[in-house]
Formats: structure tokens, sequence, C-alpha cells
């Protein structure tokens, strides 16, 4: 796989991880709340930072060259 589809790939995981912290933290929304990030289950915030991961490492590769 060459780094720009890992990038891409990335860059979608991250994406998709934020979109369903995003719709858990806005059901049954009834104001603003300081801890509302702090109650998310375990899932949307490690499958972002997976994503993130993958990008780093992607980028990573674009910059050094190996011998």
């Amino acid at each position: 796989m060459n780094s720009h589809a890992e990038v891409r790939i990335g860059s979608l995981i991250a994406a998709a991880g934020l979109i369903w912290a995003a719709k858990i933290v806005t059901d049954n929304f009834t104001g603003i709340d300081a801890f509302s990030f702090a109650r998310l289950p375990r899932g949307p915030l490690e499958l972002c930072a997976i994503g993130i991961l993958i990008w780093l490492h992607a980028q990573w590769r674009r910059s050094v060259r190996l011998h």
C-alpha cells in the first residue's frame, strides 16, 4: 500500500471516530454539560486515535527514504 492510500484510510478512520463521538454526545441532548465528553463509552475515541496513528505512520513514510 502506498503512503497516499494510507493517509486516506487513516483520515477516514479518524473522521468516523469523531462522527461516532458526536452522535453519542448529541443523543438526548438537553444542554451544555461540561462532563458530556467525559462520559463517552469506549470506542469512538479509540477509533479516532487508531486513525490518527495510521495517518501519522503514513506521514512518516512519506518523509523518510529507506535504503
